[in-house]
């Protein structure tokens, strides 16, 4: 089987999980007895953290831990993220997905898997690596290639994408754009230091949004 996108035991940045919980927040989806899916949850640390906030947390990964490990209200899937997935249709309030959709071979595949499994008016949150911040921009003008997606992120990333291609995938699959995250966490290449500016231009990851239309 290829391992072209695959992450053995993949861990996103704490500040993805900042960035999760701020989509939470702001779109008042906490203790409301709703259910959210974390799709490509790794080693389950973002499903650990939103689990005391919604009543069922489904963990889909292509090698998910096991169960015993997690709160009762945490159940995990095993799935191809390139395939379809094992979650019902109109089936999970809030959708997330940390550090994920770079993994995959189509991400309008996997946008339309996210909507699909959402209920209207649910929520779809994704997060992935910042190709506008100014050090990918440098990357790319320096060495043709985007900052984590150089030769030293592959096979693990392959699909990089800006904010247009957000923009024009939620057009196409109908979800509507609600707000979009920053990090405000990054660090120079190299000596890695930390930055103190919280922005745009020095975020290492950037998140997006989404409200699937009722009816």
């Amino acid at each position: 089987m290829s391992s072209v996108g695959k992450q053995e035991n993949g861990m996103s940045p704490i500040f993805t999980k900042r960035m999760a919980l701020e989509s939470i927040k702001s779109a008042n989806a906490a203790n409301r007895g709703w259910t959210a899916a974390d799709i490509g949850g790794g080693w389950g640390e973002l499903s650990i953290a939103i689990a005391p906030l919604f009543n069922d947390v489904y963990l889909l990964d292509f090698s998910p831990p096991q169960e015993d490990s997690f709160p009762a209200n945490i159940k995990t899937k095993q799935v191809d993220l390139n395939h379809e997935w094992p979650l019902e249709s109109n089936s999970i309030d809030f959708v997330l997905s940390c550090e994920v959709i770079e993994h995959v071979e189509n991400p309008r595949h996997f946008l339309r898997e996210m909507k699909r499994v959402a209920r209207p008016g649910g929520y779809v949150f994704v997060t992935t690596p910042n190709n506008h911040s100014l050090f990918s921009k440098l990357n790319f003008l320096f060495r043709d290639q985007h900052r984590y997606f150089q030769d030293s992120c592959y096979p693990a990333h392959i699909t990089p994408l800006l904010r247009s291609d957000f923009e024009r995938i939620g057009l196409e699959t109908g979800l509507e754009l609600l707000n979009w995250y920053w990090s405000g966490d990054d660090r120079i290449p190299v000596i890695s230091f930390r930055l103190p500016w919280r922005s745009q231009a020095f975020s290492a990851s950037i998140g997006v949004l989404y409200q699937v239309p009722h009816g």
